[in-house]
């Protein structure tokens, strides 16, 4: 059971007692007489807090996480009211003196020591009442530069972006300042990552975890434990794939800012590509590639070639190649984000896509054919990519030129899958011109009644065959189904109807029509392998029933002689207003139908010449006129 202090013990609870005030003022003073930070901060990691307690002053509210070391919760400080993270060792009192101990103390020693808007700020340090060591620190609130890149990438194939790169880079500049300040007072952080990085929802930012910083050039035993060194010669601190050559190889004496410089090239690469500057999974490759000084640099993507550089020249395997300090990583996005560009940098970078598209453009046009639609594609986006660094380019532009003025021998994939596509959807308008056709053959059902059936099952089966033909074409619609054996099985339905037609006047009147306009819409819908079987069947609709007629099995449909032409009543009988009126109208949809079969096929041409046009002058727009003359 804890012990509550009186006030005026819980204001002096973290001050040795056996230290006078005045002991404690000329220790002080004595730090701030140092000329060099970082002995400063050496003098103060020499404290020792064996007489330190902690008090039921923070009250845990909620556990933040775990690590290996400790654990961070949200706690509330009930001596001045307000919500902060408590970090405590897991590990038990008698610990206190071990290397972890003094490790876990040091963490908050150093953070406290740096006093910069970007590094979260410690406001207590001491020991709980079973000895374990703790410090309080502000709690930041938002999300990890991990968690913001992860989320970019299950975003990049749509138009909505959680955080611009705009807003990314904006914080990785205040990181590379709060690093420059960090390194003057000679503290190296050791382990940054995106992981470590903290971006609130205002637009903070935090640099966490200091647990592995070193400070250099302490007068004091700051890079101690138990045996002399807080990290031993050979020794590996970081994370692969941020660590920095000499960190992986264990050369501590080698530490320094710049290493903490690759880990932030290291970092930028990942924002603006959204992929690890070193590939793999596993840690063991990840190291072997570090420390490979052949390594290739990494691919440029689309990144702008200012900040590519300075990827590269951040992440060399040689400390003395890299920037000699995080400010100038920060003044360098900081002109980028000004729109500060290197023109010269930019033509160069150009010329050399443009070299490469050129290459890959002659191998598309006359290389082997297997190759020349992959070639094509890295041939566009090679060009595509010099006019993004320089609009300006002619070279670029005439590859483009080149390229579309020049189709493909084959048609690309891509291609026939987007053609199908769009057949597909010609179909199903079709099917539902077809529906509405076949529910306008139902609504003339009463013209026949006028007419006076003469066999009613005939006129049955017509007008059970025209609503087959409508709920046919009706459900072909709905379920999107185009295979082309459904639209052939479909048109040989309609030919039959229309077969039955040819009954109440005859083959050769209205039904040569009717077959037209129906063999036209199947025949444009369907494939190159069905198109005979449709033409036949448009024939037959007309050709069956008159055979049948002339070889006597059905019944004549008219007459002819020298001087007439007698139709002759079969599925109904010819009274002349009905079917005088029956004619006049059939005779109208014949002309009427095919006009307007024609109409928007020419109308369907014209929407297609009208897009390639406005491609074309799309495509003229990328070069003056006279590059355009020259290809």
């Amino acid at each position: 059971m804890s012990r509550r202090l009186t006030d005026s013990d819980a204001m002096t609870h973290r001050i040795p007692r056996t230290r006078t005030p005045e002991a404690e003022t000329l220790r002080i003073s004595r730090y701030a007489g140092h000329s060099e930070p970082s002995a400063a901060i050496g003098a103060v990691l020499d404290h020792d807090l064996s007489e330190d307690t902690i008090v039921d002053r923070y009250r845990p509210l909620e556990l933040l996480g775990r690590g290996g070391m400790g654990e961070v919760s949200r706690s509330l400080d009930t001596k001045i009211g307000r919500e902060v993270a408590l970090k405590t060792m897991l590990s038990p009192a008698s610990s206190r003196d071990t290397w972890a101990s003094s490790r876990f103390i040091r963490e908050a020693r150093v953070q406290a020591l740096l006093e910069h808007p970007a590094i979260v700020p410690v406001y207590d340090i001491g020991h709980d009442d079973s000895g374990r060591p703790f410090f309080t620190m502000k709690r930041v609130r938002g999300q990890t530069l991990e968690d913001v890149l992860r989320g970019m990438r299950d975003m990049r194939n749509t138009q909505r972006r959680v955080v611009t790169r705009h807003r990314v880079l904006s914080a990785f500049v205040t990181v590379c300042l709060a690093l420059h300040y960090a390194h003057e007072r000679g503290v190296v952080h050791r382990d940054l990552k995106p992981d470590n990085i903290m971006l609130g929802a205002h637009g903070e930012v935090h640099v966490l975890d200091w647990g592995v910083a070193r400070v250099l050039n302490a007068s004091d035993s700051g890079e101690e434990d138990e045996t002399g060194h807080d990290t031993r010669p050979g020794e590996m601190v970081g994370t692969p794939g941020y660590m920095s050559p000499e960190q992986v190889l264990g050369q501590l004496e080698m530490v320094d800012a710049r290493s903490d410089v690759f880990a932030l090239g290291a970092i930028l690469y990942e924002v603006l590509t959204l992929e690890p500057l070193i590939p793999g999974d596993a840690a063991t490759l990840l190291l072997e590639q570090t420390i490979d000084p052949s390594r290739p640099p990494p691919p440029p993507k689309d990144m702008p070639p200012e900040l590519y550089v300075l990827c590269l020249n951040a992440t060399k395997f040689h400390k003395s190649e890299r920037p000699a300090s995080a400010r100038a990583l920060a003044d360098a996005v900081e002109r980028y984000l000004d729109g500060d560009r290197d023109e010269e940098l930019r033509r160069r970078v150009a010329d050399e896509r443009t070299t490469r598209a050129k290459e890959l453009a002659n191998e598309a046009i006359e290389g082997p054919q297997p190759e020349r639609e992959r070639c094509r594609a890295l041939a566009m986006r090679e060009a595509s990519r010099a006019l993004g660094i320089f609009p300006e380019h002619e070279g670029a532009r005439a590859v483009v030129l080149r390229l579309l003025a020049t189709p493909p021998s084959v048609v690309p994939l891509e291609v026939i899958r987007e053609t199908e596509k769009m057949r597909a959807s010609q179909v199903t308008s079709s099917m539902r011109d077809t529906s509405i056709r076949a529910g306008l053959w139902v609504a003339l059902f009463p013209l026949l009644l006028l007419m006076g059936p003469r066999i009613d099952w005939m006129v049955a089966l017509a007008l059970v065959l025209a609503l087959a033909c409508m709920g046919a074409s009706f459900f072909l619609w709905k379920k999107r189904i185009t295979e082309s054996g459904a639209r052939l099985a479909l048109f040989s339905l309609v030919a039959v109807f229309g077969m039955l037609l040819s009954t109440a006047f005859g083959p050769l009147v209205f039904v040569p029509a009717f077959a037209a306009v129906n063999t036209v819409l199947f025949g444009a819908q369907s494939s190159r392998r069905h198109r005979p079987w449709i033409f036949g069947l448009g024939c037959a609709t007309i050709a069956l029933p008159l055979v049948l007629e002339l070889a006597g099995v059905i019944p004549r449909s008219m007459v002819f002689s020298h001087e007439s032409v007698t139709l002759l009543p079969r599925l109904t009988w010819f009274n002349e207003t009905a079917s005088l009126f029956a004619l006049t109208l059939v005779s109208f949809i014949g002309v009427i139908a095919p006009a307007l079969v024609a109409a928007r096929l020419r109308d369907a041409l014209l929407v297609a010449d009208e897009r390639l046009l406005v491609h074309k002058w799309h495509m003229e727009q990328l070069a003056p006129p006279r590059v355009t003359e020259r290809l």
